[in-house]
């Protein structure tokens, strides 16, 4: 059976490349929030700081980002970099408790700095009218963030046989 820590090298390299495969060929629309698309690519960073570590967090979700931002010339990707290099960190830190649900809460810290940064960058224009369309927005993609990294961790965990 597969030691996701005896194997750190391998996988910090999966989840770094599946952030930029994810955000270029999984395109599902936000239900709450016409024209955008649920972000899953960000739940790597958080897996990997989960399971490697602050640094293996960080380095996923820079390098991870600046990949997906460099196969889709996307600015927004570009702008992420710090705010998912930051997010992995978190991850990493929260995660050397080993609480999976504390862990996943990591990926608000991500939403909130892409949010930042895309305002001040002036990427996005929040009118007045759309604060409430946003927040519910962000809030549904958060939600699902967390319930697929809380069950990512079980099933991989699970799969290791180390269910705590």
């Amino acid at each position: 059976m597969m030691d996701l820590k005896g194997n750190r090298f391998v996988g910090i390299v999966i989840l770094t490349l599946l952030y930029p495969m994810i955000g270029y060929w999984v395109h599902i629309p936000n239900p709450m929030l016409p024209g955008a698309v649920l972000a899953l690519n960000m739940i790597f960073p958080v897996l990997a700081g989960y399971f490697y570590g602050p640094g293996a967090g960080a380095m996923t979700g820079g390098l991870g980002t600046a990949l997906s931002s460099l196969l889709t010339a996307s600015l927004f990707d570009g702008l992420a970099i710090f705010p998912h290099a930051v997010m992995g960190l978190a991850a990493g830190w929260v995660g050397k408790n080993h609480s999976a649900q504390l862990t996943a809460l990591t990926i608000i810290l991500g939403h909130a700095l892409n949010i930042i940064f895309f305002l001040r960058f002036e990427m996005i224009d929040i009118q007045r009218s759309q604060v409430f369309e946003t927040i519910l927005g962000l809030t549904t993609e958060t939600i699902i963030d967390i319930v697929a990294i809380v069950l990512i961790i079980m099933v991989l965990k699970l799969w290791q046989g180390r269910i705590e």
